[in-house]
């Protein structure tokens, strides 16, 4: 067996349609693709000041967002760090990244949940109870600031990010 035949797609998964979609790469908010790429000179200085440990470098050393299970505060100690003058604090919103809610959701299957709106502090995520049999997530696009918060605690990995500007939807 091949060393890297784990990261392979198998026939079985192909057939259950176990194909996962790549992991969308988010630039930093107060930054765009095109800054990061053309002015970020990769010496990690953002990175190290994040407190969330949020940021990272990519395999051309620009910062990038990972996550992981924290969210971003959006407390400017990235921008601050930087000299690079790749962060643009007067950008408003930060970024326009903001969360979506797929089907897999466990209110859809009729389980009781709400550990996204219980974690969301913008309140962007709100149960309505109108929808049968355990009611639906509803999201405010315009009170959501894409944080990430609300995607560790969901048990289903049922909530994404999706950056408006990757769908032409500009904010």
């Amino acid at each position: 067996m091949p060393a890297n035949a784990s990261n392979s797609l198998t026939r079985r998964d192909f057939l259950r349609s176990r194909i996962s979609a790549p992991v969308p790469e988010f630039r930093p908010p107060w930054t765009d693709d095109a800054t990061v790429q053309s002015r970020c000179t990769g010496c990690g200085d953002c990175v190290d000041a994040c407190p969330q440990n949020i940021l990272e470098l990519d395999e051309n050393r620009h910062v990038r967002v990972s996550l992981r299970g924290a969210e971003c505060t959006f407390c400017k100690a990235c921008a601050d760090a930087c000299d690079a003058s790749v962060f643009d604090t007067e950008q408003t919103p930060p970024w326009p990244v903001v969360a979506e809610i797929s089907g897999t959701c466990l209110l859809a299957a009729g389980i009781a949940c709400q550990l996204c709106t219980d974690i969301c502090e913008p309140q962007a995520l709100r149960l309505d109870p109108d929808v049968r049999p355990m009611g639906r997530i509803r999201l405010e696009t315009a009170s959501c600031t894409g944080c990430g918060a609300c995607l560790a605690p969901c048990p289903n990995t049922a909530i994404t990010l999706s950056d408006r500007r990757m769908k032409g939807l500009a904010a």
